[in-house]
């Protein structure tokens, strides 16, 4: 037994990046060693673990329970440290060393009874280093935290910059992928695809995965989506920071795609695709209104398409007749021809927009001044958070629930105060002027796309209805507005209503569009019909608040995406 032994090599985790011999390298220098000394090896233990927690290593026990059988008394290592990083297993080797004749044999040194003083001042070393690189790295991750980046491999859309030093590197956008996981949100923001519909369309787009360079995976594109990194924060062991890397989406668009994804249940398909489909309504039951396509065929061998609207029927019995789409898609476009502003009246609300400036600039002077004194509670209120979970009178959760909540307020506290209100309406406006001014110019040239009309129809009316073969459509305010604004201007003008539909239909786009809750700036047509007791100078930029935004976004997705 006195001369037989056991090798044990071991190569950290933590030892990837740093001049530490492989374990062949140490088995074969071990080797070397037992073979000098006339040594008979009677096993050879390696493993890839770390030594600073005990009972984690397999073959380490292994060894142990070997050397307790006593079928050798000499373990041979290249170093030391090797054997244990950690106070409880070096106290037991070195009890065997003092008390079981056991000799520790490494190319330096050999450790036995004599000597075993050395032990304590190796494994003790050992141990305060795994220490203190445990205490730095936690350091330098609260310092990463504290600075808003996120520790570890970048999601897909983002890389790691590897040209800082260590404790600086930041996340950059990937300029392969940021513009088509832009993209991708964009898809699922329109509301009409599912997780699986739009990783096919950005998989043919071009969008590969950062890990596997292949096309995503399902599994990997709902991840995707539930990432709150792409709102501009990030999550890191249960806590909620505010990252510095450039967002990829707002919190409002991230939370609707987690409705759409949470909300969507079973996708009807259907091979008719007539831009009725899906936005009609039947004004006698309530049902959809569905297409069909009859062929009537001729003795000369020639045949004839047919389309009909008609109601589904599937809320009970329903008396209503059936539409020919040609006399329905006529009643359409004079809605929309109906609702068209002239050029002149988008002149006169320019040259008068530049007046209203002055006034909306001291409003959101104000405003900012309010948000920002918001921006300041919320601050204390986080350092009053943070005193009170230290003093223990909140729970962890409590502490991380309203941390949360506080950090969301202060972003788009923040957003909003850096945002330009004037810029930002103006340029609102614009976008529904130039709108309404090209209703029937859009509404021709998106006559090949069905999804493009519907989000014409959207934006210019609701509760659209089919009843005794006529369209009924409740026009929105702010088209509405714009329209009565233009006949007051111009009296020898035609008369607003239709021909047809909007002058028997729903009388519900007549009635005063003004409300008591509406703040009384800006400008506002010369018809005192139009707003009882106010200037009539002025026109009201809260007519277009809600519309305009719908309106920018619309619009924008139809000349880009289905019109061009």
């Amino acid at each position: 037994m006195t001369n037989t032994c056991f090798i044990y090599c071991r190569k950290s985790s933590e030892d990837k990046d740093r001049q530490i011999l492989s374990l062949n390298d140490q088995e074969n220098i071990c080797l070397e060693l037992a073979e000098d000394k006339g040594l008979v090896v009677l096993g050879v233990y390696k493993e890839s673990k770390s030594a600073k927690r005990p009972d984690k290593r397999p073959e380490f026990k292994a060894l142990l329970s070997r050397l307790a059988n006593g079928e050798a008394s000499r373990v041979l290592c290249w170093k030391a440290d090797r054997l244990c990083r950690n106070a409880k297993e070096g106290g037991t080797l070195i009890d065997k060393v003092d008390y079981e004749d056991l000799k520790i044999v490494t190319p330096s040194m050999d450790y036995d009874r004599n000597n075993s003083t050395f032990l304590f001042i190796e494994f003790g070393m050992a141990t305060k280093f795994s220490k203190d690189l445990s205490d730095n790295v936690k350091r330098g991750l609260n310092t990463k935290l504290q600075m808003g980046w996120k520790p570890g491999k970048a999601p897909m859309g983002y890389l790691n910059d590897h040209i800082k030093p260590k404790g600086q590197k930041e996340i950059l956008p990937d300029p392969e992928r940021f513009d088509l996981c832009r993209k991708w949100w964009e898809l699922m923001l329109t509301g009409d695809e599912t997780v699986e519909s739009s990783l096919k369309k950005i998989t043919a787009l071009g969008l590969r995965s950062t890990r596997t360079g292949k096309a995503v995976s399902t599994t990997e594109a709902f991840r995707f989506f539930r990432r709150v990194f792409y709102t501009g924060l990030f999550e890191y062991k249960g806590e909620r920071y505010k990252g510095k890397h450039r967002p990829m989406v707002t919190i409002s668009e991230f939370n609707r795609v987690q409705n759409i994804i949470d909300g969507r249940k079973n996708i009807i398909k259907n091979n008719n695709n007539f831009y009725f489909m899906r936005i009609l309504k039947c004004g006698e039951c309530g049902a959809s209104i569905t297409a069909e396509v009859h062929t009537r065929k001729y003795k000369n061998g020639k045949s004839q398409f047919f389309a009909y609207a008609r109601c589904t029927k599937k809320s009970g019995n329903c008396s209503q007749p059936f539409l020919n789409a040609d006399k329905l898609e006529d009643q359409v476009k004079m809605f929309v021809e109906d609702l068209e502003i002239s050029p002149d009246l988008v002149e006169w609300v320019r040259a008068n927009l530049k007046r209203r400036n002055e006034k909306e600039f001291e409003f959101e002077r104000i405003q900012k001044g309010k948000l920002t004194k918001k921006l300041d509670g919320i601050l204390i209120e986080k350092k009053n958070l943070y005193g009170m979970k230290i003093e223990g009178l909140i729970s962890e959760d409590e502490y991380q629930k309203e941390k949360s909540r506080l950090l969301t307020e202060e972003t788009q506290t923040k957003k909003a105060i850096e945002g330009d209100g004037i810029d930002s309406w103006t340029a609102v406006m614009e976008e529904t002027l130039h709108f309404a001014s090209k209703l029937t110019l859009l509404f021709d040239a998106a006559k090949h796309n069905p999804e493009a009309r519907r989000v014409i129809l959207r934006i210019l009316g609701s509760n659209l209805e089919l009843k005794d073969k006529k369209v009924r459509i409740t026009a929105e305010k702010a088209f509405m507005f714009l329209k009565l604004l233009e006949k007051s201007r111009n009296p020898e003008n035609s008369p607003l209503e239709p021909k047809n539909m909007l002058k028997d239909g729903d009388n519900s786009l007549f009635f005063p569009i003004h409300s008591p809750n509406e703040r009384e700036t800006g400008f506002e047509p010369a018809a005192s019909s139009l707003a009882r007791r106010r200037s009539t100078t002025e026109l009201f930029p809260q007519k277009f608040s809600k519309i305009t935004k719908l309106i920018v976004h619309s619009k924008c997705l139809i000349v880009n995406n289905y019109i061009n």
